[in-house]
C-alpha cells in the first residue's frame, strides 16, 4: 500500500538502489549502529544510483536529507544522513550532475525511536512532525528527498507532506535500501 502523500495525482517516485537484506542490510547497520564511517564511501555510490533516475535534462539537483533526531545525532555522534548526502553530492557532481544539498526539512517536535513501531505507529509518531525550513529566493533545482532505508513510507511520506505544504513538492525520493513488504 503506497502511503496517501505519495498517491496520484502527483506521485512522487521512490528509487532504491537495493533490497534491505543480506549484505546490504548488514553494511547499512554496521554504518548505522557501529559507527563504521568509512562505509559513507560505499554506499553514496548506492544513493548516487539511487538519485540519477531522477535527474531531468541539466536541471540542477538539491539533495534533501531527513534530518536526523537530536538523540540519533547524540548516539552516533553526528548526521549520518547528511553526511551521506554530502559524500553522494560530490559523487554526482564529479560525473556532471549540479547537485548541492539543502536542509530543507527540520523537526517540530521529538519522535520516538521508529525501530520498534510497525507501519501504523511509525505514520502516527511522524505524523505533522516535519516542517519545511524557511529559504531565501527561488531556486530552479528540483528537491530529491534522501534517506538511507525505505521502510514503511512514513518518513517519506512526512517529508513530501511537509514540503508540499511549502509550495516545494520534491521531484523524488532515493534510498539506499527498501525493506521488502510482508504479505
Amino acid at each position: 500500500v503506497v502511503p496517501r502523500p505519495l498517491r496520484r495525482p502527483h506521485e512522487v517516485q521512490v528509487m532504491a538502489a537495493g533490497v534491505n537484506a543480506g549484505v546490504l542490510r548488514r553494511t547499512i547497520l554496521a554504518w548505522k549502529e557501529e559507527g563504521v564511517s568509512r562505509l559513507t564511501d560505499v554506499l553514496r555510490h548506492h544513493l548516487a544510483a539511487a538519485v540519477v533516475p531522477h535527474v531531468r535534462g541539466t536541471r540542477p539537483l538539491a539533495l534533501g536529507p531527513v534530518p536526523t533526531s537530536r538523540r540519533s545525532r547524540r548516539e552516533r555522534g553526528s548526521d549520518l544522513v547528511d553526511e551521506l548526502a554530502r559524500a553522494t553530492a560530490v559523487l554526482l557532481r564529479g560525473v556532471g550532475v549540479d547537485t548541492v544539498v539543502v536542509q530543507a526539512l527540520g523537526y517540530t517536535r521529538t519522535t520516538e525511536d521508529q525501530a520498534g513501531l510497525g507501519a501504523e505507529g511509525r505514520r502516527a509518531n511522524l505524523e505533522g512532525a516535519l516542517v519545511a525550513r524557511s529559504r531565501s529566493g527561488s531556486s530552479p533545482r528540483q528537491i530529491v528527498v534522501v534517506d538511507d532505508i525505505w521502510t514503511t513510507g512514513a518518513t517519506a511520506s512526512e517529508a513530501v507532506r511537509a514540503l508540499s505544504a511549502a509550495g516545494r513538492r520534491p521531484a523524488g525520493i532515493s534510498v539506499i535500501a527498501a525493506t521488502p513488504r510482508r504479505s
